[in-house]
């Protein structure tokens, strides 16, 4: 077993300096300790360890690639698929997702077939069973499986398809169930971090030497001509001025930037430019909230499907987001985005380090970033918002979107 516990904040920040992963809390710790422990010792009566002697990746026919989070984990794998088409030109590529991410992965051209896999950690409260999960890797072995996300449960999972090779993250857990170990790494982003596991399979291909991979760009001409007939039906647009997009919600309160900073950015920006509010339809309250307090009454495009909102960030000047998913939009789409940090790493969270279509607003408090987001201080979570959030002014956020404006 290889697992990294940090038995304080201090030493787990010693990890992240080695590039290894950071487990803050107690609880997290001792409940991957006695899964993984669990996991260790049944491994082998029930037949889950790999075989001894295997083939060589270049000899997959078949390969199961596994992305089972969420929508901005699964497009900042997108590059490494590409990347993995083209190491493995002669495989049947199947890309395995949570039915929340379909509408992205349906239509890639990289994969051959696309696997429905809900599981119950990652389904939002709907009740999805275990093995369910197993059951919709189907029956016939894949030569090769490969998991972008690095987590056990999915090892697991791999492990029950009884896939010849197996290729992922063992450092929290599960490294004796793969046959190919990648490298670890959250000082470097996650784009860099799935071409790396791309890499370690394939170290000799051409089409995998490229440090920093570049976005990849999803849509259809049919997703355009819906985002384009959706602005020119409800979306303020006045000839000759730049149209920016702001996503509010970052996805969890504590990453989200205060509502009324949001309403003085807009009537700000009302200056020079057309301002529209995006999001999903949960997200309709806390939109109408922020426009209810501005005086200059910006648009408002929610609910859209998935494919149609990226082509509608597609069409932004400057798009203003959290870090969430629709930042990873942004990028695969190519729209200049000024991303707002709080407590998350923007070098590990956001697009690849040497994109220049990104600025990150943050306030480098002494703690921050600190990634502790599932289990925050408490500090933090009794605040309106955390120092990191809440240090962050309206022009700092403003300055960034004209310094794309301005060029």
């Amino acid at each position: 077993m290889k697992l990294y516990f940090a038995p304080s904040r201090k030493l787990a920040a010693h990890r992240l300096e080695q590039g290894g992963p950071r487990i803050y809390d107690p609880r997290e710790r001792l409940s991957l300790a006695l899964l993984d422990g669990a996991l260790w010792g049944l491994s082998v009566p029930l037949g889950l360890r790999p075989r001894t002697a295997f083939g060589e990746p270049h000899e997959a026919k078949r390969i199961l690639a596994l992305r089972l989070d969420r929508l901005g984990d699964l497009l900042t794998t997108l590059p490494a698929l590409a990347a993995l088409r083209l190491a493995a030109p002669n495989a049947r590529i199947e890309l395995g997702v949570g039915s929340w991410n379909e509408p992205v992965a349906r239509f890639l051209p990289f994969v051959d077939a696309l696997r429905i896999i809900d599981t119950p950690w990652a389904s939002w409260g709907r009740r999805v069973r275990f093995a369910d999960a197993r059951r919709a890797l189907g029956d016939e072995p894949f030569d090769l499986a490969i998991d972008f996300q690095g987590d056990v449960r999915v090892l697991l999972l791999m492990a029950l398809s009884r896939a010849e090779m197996r290729a992922g993250y063992g450092e929290t857990g599960g490294d004796y169930l793969l046959t190919h170990r990648a490298k670890w790494n959250e000082t470097r982003s996650w784009y860099w971090q799935n071409m790396e596991l791309v890499r370690t399979l394939f170290p000799y291909a051409e089409e995998t030497a490229e440090p920093y991979p570049e976005p990849f760009n999803f849509l259809l001409p049919a997703d355009r001509e819906k985002a384009r007939e959706l602005l020119a039906t409800n979306g303020p647009h006045a000839a000759g001025q730049p149209l920016i997009g702001i996503q509010p919600s970052a996805g969890r309160a504590l990453k989200q930037w205060e509502e009324p900073k949001f309403s003085e950015l807009i009537d700000r920006l009302a200056k020079r430019a057309s301002v529209v509010l995006t999001g999903s339809e949960a997200d309709r309250t806390l939109v109408e909230r922020i426009a209810a307090r501005t005086e200059t009454s910006p648009g408002m495009l929610l609910g859209a499907d998935l494919r149609t909102f990226a082509a509608l960030v597609e069409r932004f000047d400057v798009f203003v987001t959290g870090d969430t998913g629709p930042m990873h939009v942004a990028h695969a789409v190519g729209t200049p985005n000024v991303a707002i940090f709080g407590p998350s790493d923007p070098v590990r969270y956001g697009p690849a380090d040497h994109f220049e279509g990104r600025i990150v607003v943050r306030q480098p408090v002494y703690c921050s970033p600190c990634n502790m987001i599932r289990r925050p201080p408490r500090e933090c979570s009794i605040a309106t918002a955390p120092e990191c959030i809440a240090g962050i002014t309206v022009g700092s956020v403003e300055e960034a979107i004209h310094r794309f404006l301005d060029h």
